[in-house]
């Protein structure tokens, strides 16, 4: 039933994304034949390109709008309003529409990510510069070899543990985005409350604002403690790995938290 859900929520998400991104990968594919054609009578050409360049801008920024209030939208349209009479019948476990919702929502993050990555290597990539990439990942070895950090002759972090850090950093980006869609979620919750009802928006933003600073106060103080020793010299990836871990930990918490409202404390009216 979970991948019913998982299906059902890309096929209503997919009709906004789905679209936005094959216009922004075209207008990346008309702004690089313009660029190509730079000179004399091509002049004209030049100003559509600078108007495909402010097009791309804007999709793009449309793109992290759409993402953002779709977000919202999605989890409380479906699951907060008389649309959750129909989804709390089906035989699913609550934790199973959450899931859902917040699996499809990390999905379209990613893969909004990859259709930025292709739109620059539409936008600048060419033969030259795909060579000197090649050349430079066969001579990745060696490459991270001399990227050893030392301090007075005593190696700190080898550059094979540098890559080891920016994979934590990439998974750090993806935990901390995951926490803040489900902080999102157990906001939205909470401003369903009949204490609430009233102010059902403006109780959402206080407990999301409330979440936020509690969460951040906690990561904060241990992740501080932990940078500063790092610094001094302990190995990066146990900071990233702890860090990681607590924000996990977040992430469950807050999840739980959503799940035990909506199962035991929800309010459609």
């Amino acid at each position: 039933m979970l991948g019913k859900l998982i299906k059902y929520e890309f096929k209503a998400t997919g009709r906004t994304f789905l679209p936005l991104y094959g216009i922004i990968l075209l207008v990346a594919c008309i702004h690089r034949l313009l660029g190509r054609n730079t000179q004399g009578i091509f002049v004209e050409l030049n100003k559509i390109g600078d108007f495909m360049t402010l097009a791309l801008v804007a999709l793009f920024i449309a793109l992290g709008v759409i993402t953002l209030v779709m977000t919202i939208q999605r989890f409380q349209k479906n699951l907060l309003t008389d649309e959750g009479y129909l989804m709390f019948t089906l035989p699913v476990k609550t934790r199973s529409l959450i899931f859902s919702k917040l699996f499809v929502a990390l999905i379209w993050v990613i893969l909004s990510s990859i259709v930025g990555f292709v739109t620059f290597a539409i936008l600048f990539l060419d033969g030259v510069v795909v060579k000197e990439i090649w050349q430079a990942l066969m001579q990745l070895p060696e490459v991270l070899k001399a990227a050893d950090y030392t301090v007075d002759g005593v190696m700190i972090m080898s550059g094979l543990q540098m890559i080891v850090v920016l994979v934590q950093v990439v998974l750090s980006g993806l935990l901390g985005y995951i926490q803040f869609v489900v902080t999102v979620y157990l906001a939205l919750a909470i401003g369903q409350f009949p204490a609430f009802q009233k102010y059902r928006t403006a109780a959402s933003f206080i407990a999301f604002f409330v979440i936020n600073m509690i969460v951040g106060w906690g990561i904060g103080m241990i992740g501080s403690d932990l940078l500063g020793e790092a610094i001094l010299g302990i190995n990066m990836n146990q900071f990233f790995a702890v860090i990681n871990i607590m924000t996990a930990v977040v992430i469950v918490g807050l999840f739980e938290g959503t799940h035990y409202i909506l199962k035991k404390h929800l309010n459609l009216e």
